[in-house]
């Protein structure tokens, strides 16, 4: 019998609800599947026949340890999705300026060297933005992410010089649509099955994660939404098992804010039917190795 390590964290040892769904597709299949805590004792990694990305929450605050352990995947060529190689490129969000590059509609950013932290006013003065936001190159859930309207407000921000201390960040324009309309997530498996999620923030924020009081919507994107997203997907899809692109819709264009590729919640409490076809890509993968 094949085996799957099904990789997540400390805060979710037994996996999520539906990712506990899959292991018990997979084991209808054949399959046997088990969760993986990434950065506490475990079998072996060579036990698996394959690797599956999960919930690997928490990663960017144990970043050097994570890049290691994903180094060491894509040195020793082991059978781990999304790729090792995609995972590296995507835990430093300046992936974005890539994509800028490429031509895609990402939400305005400067893509900033630790050593320019020290004329972090004047480099807010010289976007001309209304505000802006400030966030870590490696971070998750909105970690030490903050909105900036003035420099009277930066300053306000206790310790933030030395949080950011060696750090490269990112400052982006900030888009207020968030707000009221709320954040898109687009989601594609390999195998072409799709949907899409709708994250609105707590009325007077704009972090849409439920911690801070968000709520998520099965809602299905306008086309040209699913469109613009499908862009993003086709630069990446030919070396990933599943995407998650984040944006927000600003003057009727898709912002792209985020590509989430290592460990985003897939909300298949609220898209169950998205479960058969995961499954699907994920036996795919495993018997396509060699």
């Amino acid at each position: 019998m094949k085996r799957i390590g099904i990789i997540t964290s400390s805060e979710q040892p037994g996996l999520l609800q539906y990712d506990r769904d899959i292991a018990t597709l997979l084991s209808k299949s054949g399959i046997s599947s088990e969760p993986v805590i990434w950065d506490e004792p475990h079998l072996p990694w060579e036990n698996y026949d394959m690797l599956l990305m999960r919930t690997a929450w928490g990663y960017h605050q144990k970043p050097f340890e994570f890049k290691n352990l994903l180094e060491y995947f894509a040195l020793n060529k082991f059978n781990i999705w999304n790729p090792a190689t995609v995972m590296l490129e995507n835990m430093h969000k300046f992936y974005l300026k890539r994509l800028a590059e490429a031509g895609f509609n990402v939400i305005p950013t400067l893509f900033c060297e630790p050593r320019e932290f020290k004329n972090i006013e004047n480099l807010i003065k010289s976007t001309g933005w209304e505000r802006c936001v400030i966030k870590p190159a490696i971070s998750a859930s909105a970690f030490d992410t903050h909105i900036i309207s003035d420099i009277n407000g930066l300053k306000k921000i206790n310790g933030l010089d030395e949080r950011y201390k060696g750090r490269q960040f990112l400052l982006q324009k900030y888009i207020p649509e968030i707000e009221q309309e709320g954040e898109w997530s687009i989601f594609f498996f390999s195998n072409g099955f799709k949907y899409s999620v709708l994250k609105v923030p707590q009325k007077g924020d704009y972090r849409v994660q439920i911690e801070y009081g968000g709520k998520y919507y099965r809602k299905h994107a306008p086309d040209f939404i699913f469109e613009s997203a499908k862009k993003i997907v086709d630069f990446y899809m030919d070396n990933c098992l599943y995407i998650r692109v984040d944006g927000v819709v600003s003057q009727s264009k898709f912002l792209v804010m985020e590509v989430e590729m290592i460990e985003p919640h897939l909300f298949m409490d609220l898209v169950p039917e998205a479960k058969e076809p995961f499954v699907e890509v994920i036996i795919q993968k495993l018997n396509s190795y060699s």
